[in-house]
């Protein structure tokens, strides 16, 4: 805050910087009043207003930079990679508009021309990341927009039959990675998951494959969110295919699991994702009358968001040992010896 100083007059003047001119002189504006105090007010209302119009002149593209610059230290690798991708290719019919006068019309232009090219969810994924950049830097700007309907996808979850298809035809590692997404991992914990990560017979699942902001896979020792770390019994059979050795199980990253389980699924004649064995663990989960608080704890998802499920529906120790070897126990007969 400018310092007010007393004139010969008795009168009080603070001074704000103002503007640096082509020639590097330094250019500051004066305010007078007749007392200390309201001088320094003049002279705060001044640098705060010169402040928010700096902001306001920003562009959205820079907007965005600055964004994704401030929230690199606290998000994950992956999803700052993923803002670094959809920075690069969704905004270039938006991106040199200034914050200062951009309007209603320019979103919702900006949100229909997209979502013409790609999908509901990524034109709201898009427009999240802006709206959020905008946010930081005007607050004060609000946009009401209307978005493409969404499309209700209905997951696909492989039958028992599926499976024991896929690990019979699949090779050794292939086989031991879609069992382990059998027993509810995700393709970044598979990859992440050590031998040294295993004891009698229970996975820590506590780490994930992930791309950093320049695209490259790194190990990261946290999950991905808090509620997937957690410990999975790993059937018999499973064990067997691990076996002993030290460093990563999976010995491959999340894109040659991908490409690999593509080639052998198209070969099979079937057309769902690797993620939906995932799908599957649930749904058998599910099918065995496995509580939901034990089929979200073994698979790492967070519990319903009521404060009695929360709170108060807790674990009992001894039944979630049960469901686990009900889970482990049922696993083992599709995978097969």
């Amino acid at each position: 805050m400018a310092k007010a100083k007393r004139l010969p007059s008795g009168s009080w003047r603070a001074r704000v910087f103002s503007y640096k001119d082509k020639d590097g002189k330094m250019h500051y504006e004066s305010f007078t009043a007749p007392t200390r105090i309201e001088a320094e007010m003049k002279a705060a209302s001044f640098a705060a207003e010169k402040h928010r119009r700096a902001r306001h002149d920003l562009t959205v593209g820079e907007a965005l930079d600055g964004y994704i610059a401030a929230k690199t230290a606290v998000l994950s690798p992956s999803t700052i990679s993923g803002y670094v991708r959809m920075r690069n290719v969704r905004y270039a019919g938006i991106e040199d508009k200034r914050l200062r006068v951009l309007t209603g019309e320019d979103m919702q232009l900006f949100v229909s021309g997209m979502a013409m090219e790609v999908s509901p969810k990524t034109v709201r994924n898009a427009y999240a990341l802006l709206s959020a950049a905008i946010a930081m830097y005007s607050p004060e700007l609000s946009f009401k927009v209307t978005f493409p309907a969404k499309i209700r996808k209905r997951p696909v979850s492989p039958s028992d039959e599926q499976i024991r298809a896929l690990i019979e035809a699949a090779p050794p590692k292939m086989k031991l990675n879609i069992s382990l997404a059998v027993c509810g991992l995700r393709r970044g914990e598979i990859c992440a998951l050590k031998h040294e990560d295993i004891e009698n017979g229970v996975a820590h699942v506590h780490a994930d494959i992930v791309r950093d902001k320049d695209g490259k896979w790194i190990y990261k020792d946290t999950p991905k969110t808090v509620d997937s770390d957690r410990y999975v019994k790993l059937p018999e059979n499973v064990l067997e295919m691990i076996g002993e050795g030290s460093g990563y199980v999976a010995g491959m990253n999340p894109d040659t699991l991908t490409t690999q389980f593509c080639h052998l699924r198209d070969k099979l004649g079937y057309n769902f994702p690797f993620h939906s064995i995932r799908h599957y663990f649930a749904s058998t989960a599910a099918i065995l009358q496995i509580p939901d608080i034990y089929t979200a704890d073994m698979g790492g998802w967070r519990r319903g968001g009521s404060i009695m499920k929360t709170v108060y529906q807790n674990n009992i120790a001894s039944m979630s040992a049960y469901y686990a070897d009900k889970m482990a126990g049922h696993i083992n007969e599709v995978i097969g010896s």
